[in-house]
Order: C-alpha cells, then sequence, then structure tokens
C-alpha cells in the first residue's frame, strides 16, 4: 500500500504484511487467533482491531512476547486448521476468542457470518461450499467448554444470531430494525412475481407487507450491477413490493435513519 494510506484496506494489507511475515519465525506449537485467525478465515470485522497479532498456545505453554505480538494460553479444547499455508483456531475457538474484543453488534455479526447456510437465490450461481462454517452446536460447545470470561456476551451474541445474514451491515440493519421495536424480518427472502418467476433475494423482507429492505455496499457501484438493481426494483414494483435501500452512510453514520425508514415503509403498507 501508499505510505500513509488509511482505511480498512490499507489495515488489512498492513496486518497480511505482519502475519506473513511473522508467520516465518512463529514456533510450531503456535497458531493465530482472534482477530488475526478471523482476518485469515474471512470473517467480518470493524476497523481498529489489527495493530497487534493474536496468537494462541496450549495450556500450560507460554504465549510469545514481542512487540506488535498479543501472546494468549488457550486452555480450551481446539482444532488447528491451515489457510494459506498459516495455522489457525477452528471457527469456534476463534469466534471464542473474539468475544472480549468486539462489542454486542459485530459479536453478532461475526456468529451471523459463521452459523451462515450458503445457497444459490433462484439457483443462479453454483456454490463452492454447502455448509455453514459451524453451527450452534459447536460454538455452544466452544463456550461451555471452558471459563471464558466474555462467556455472557458470546452467549447473548449467539441467541442473537441467525443463519441467513449475507454480510456485516445486513445484520447491523437487522438488530438496528430489532432494537428499535419493529418486528424482526427475514432474510435473505426469495421474491417471486404474480407469475412465480423469480425477481430476486432481498436481504431482509416483510413477506406479509411486501417490503424488502435491501443494503446495498459498493459492489452495487459497478455498471452491471447499478443496471441489474434497475430492473430488480421496478420487477418489485410491477409484483405490488416496496422497498428500502441502505447505504454505508445510513448504517454506520445515520442508524437512526435505519428503523426510521422502514418504520414509516410498514406503516403504510
Amino acid at each position: 500500500m501508499p505510505s500513509g494510506a488509511v482505511g480498512p484496506k490499507a489495515e488489512r494489507a498492513d496486518a497480511w504484511r505482519r502475519i506473513r511475515a511473522y508467520a516465518e519465525i512463529m514456533p510450531e506449537h503456535a497458531y493465530f487467533v482472534g482477530p488475526t485467525a478471523a482476518l485469515i478465515g474471512g470473517v467480518p470485522l470493524p476497523v481498529g482491531l489489527h495493530d497487534e497479532l493474536y496468537v494462541g498456545v496450549d495450556y500450560p505453554r507460554t504465549p510469545p512476547r514481542r512487540p506488535g505480538i498479543r501472546g494468549m494460553r488457550i486452555g480450551a479444547p481446539r482444532h488447528v486448521y491451515r489457510i494459506q499455508g498459516l495455522r489457525i483456531a477452528d471457527p469456534a475457538l476463534t469466534w471464542a476468542t473474539l468475544g472480549p474484543l468486539l462489542d454486542e453488534y459485530d459479536l453478532v455479526a461475526a456468529t451471523d457470518h459463521l452459523l451462515r447456510v450458503p445457497r444459490s437465490p433462484g439457483g443462479l450461481v453454483p456454490l463452492d461450499r454447502t455448509d455453514p462454517y459451524a453451527t450452534r452446536e459447536t460454538l455452544a460447545e466452544a463456550l461451555d467448554g471452558h471459563r471464558w470470561r466474555a462467556a455472557p456476551r458470546l452467549r447473548r451474541a449467539l441467541e442473537r444470531a441467525r443463519t441467513g445474514s449475507s454480510s456485516r451491515p445486513e445484520t447491523l440493519v437487522r438488530l438496528l430494525i430489532v432494537d428499535a421495536g419493529l418486528p424482526e424480518p427475514a432474510l435473505d427472502y426469495d421474491v417471486y412475481d404474480d407469475d412465480d418467476l423469480f425477481i430476486g433475494a432481498a436481504d431482509l423482507a416483510y413477506p406479509r407487507s411486501r417490503l424488502a429492505v435491501e443494503y446495498e455496499g459498493e459492489g452495487h457501484l459497478d455498471r452491471a450491477q447499478f443496471e441489474r438493481d434497475i430492473e430488480r426494483f421496478a420487477r418489485y414494483e410491477e409484483a405490488g413490493w416496496s422497498y428500502v435501500r441502505l447505504t454505508s452512510r445510513h448504517v454506520f453514520q445515520l442508524p437512526e435513519e435505519v428503523p426510521r425508514r422502514v418504520r414509516r415503509k410498514l406503516e403504510r403498507s
């Protein structure tokens, strides 16, 4: 990255540089945990968690101590995986070691990511996997198998987690809606027209009210995706559906706008 670059992409690139450098000298009995394992494994995280690399060792070994490394002694049962040649904790242990470091919403988002059951709406895209990274049972076993300092937060996150959220912002949208006192929406809901033709999968939906709630990230700025979005929303209207379109500005800068817009549409339906 250019010198002085800032932002999520720059932070991740810098973390990856340090991960690969440390992997060259990491003890054979050590493995990445916490935010570092989550980054390697693709678990969505907020910014600001990669100033240090999180490295675990099994009890009673001594955790590594050196600048830029936060060592953790792990007394819980675990499995170590290799991704891109890097040793990381299994998804359940990675999740448990995130507990003290994330707020409730982001811990739920990480849990949603691990529990998501992959699917191809309308059968349009082939899947490279069909199983979730973890199940409620494996996460509960990890939680019950050790006296985690953040056990209450982990337990609440597991209770609030769902299997249908496709991204961290979608999880945050759901939680903002529910915590404002609105009914919980369906997730990843397939919408069909009156001729039973597939229109699209709404990120969140209120089927009885025919309301779709869509989060539009950077991918929606692509020209081809932009044109597909225009077509999809036109077909929503033709099928009698209304919709709320949200961006990162609504979710991260004006979170009160999320439930307000959804409530207004529900009241009109």
